[in-house]
């Protein structure tokens, strides 16, 4: 089946191999709906990415937001926590995910440029995405957040499994 972008994404790069489906990557503000074989990536800093799925259909979708919310800036709503979130499930469900079924992991928030008072972006970032995660009624079934590096998020739907790779450590499943 055709995989779905919403007509805010950014345009995503592919890589085929044919035993596992296609590999897509998503860069920040990127949104992108798959389907299973298909998998998808992001590499990440303070940003979050928002992994959403129904495993019965094999659909998911990855967001890459870079600020809390859409209340204090303006541009593409794939940028913000709490429009971004909202999206992801529109997509999914317009794609034929089932509500009841989605589930959540995030990565990243990590402290890229150290620690301000009242915290870093990364931290703002995670507790903004988990806040509207709970909201629209989506549980948060694992997350690896924090830390002072980068990494790189991949999502297969089917299952739900979300790896997470920080350079110099072991790849981890969320």
């Amino acid at each position: 089946m055709a995989s779905t972008t919403s007509a805010v994404a950014k345009k995503p790069s592919t890589k085929v191999d044919h035993a596992a489906g296609t590999e897509h990557s998503i860069g920040i503000a990127g949104l992108k709906v798959i389907r299973s074989p298909d998998s998808v990536r992001t590499v990440l800093g303070s940003c979050i990415g928002i992994a959403i799925y129904d495993p019965i259909a094999g659909i998911g979708a990855l967001g890459h937001v870079i600020l809390p919310d859409s209340s204090s800036g303006t541009g593409d709503p794939m940028k913000f926590a709490d429009t971004a979130t909202e999206m992801l499930i529109e997509e999914l469900l317009a794609a034929g995910a089932r509500r009841s079924r989605l589930a959540a992991k995030i990565s990243g928030g990590a402290a890229m440029f150290g620690t301000a008072s009242g915290g870093n972006l990364g931290d703002r970032n995670a507790v903004a995405v988990r806040s509207k995660l709970s909201e629209c009624g989506v549980p948060l079934k694992g997350e690896a957040v924090g830390g002072t590096k980068g990494r790189k998020m991949f999502l297969v739907p089917i299952n739900g499994e979300v790896r997470v790779e920080i350079i110099g450590e072991t790849s981890q499943m969320i």
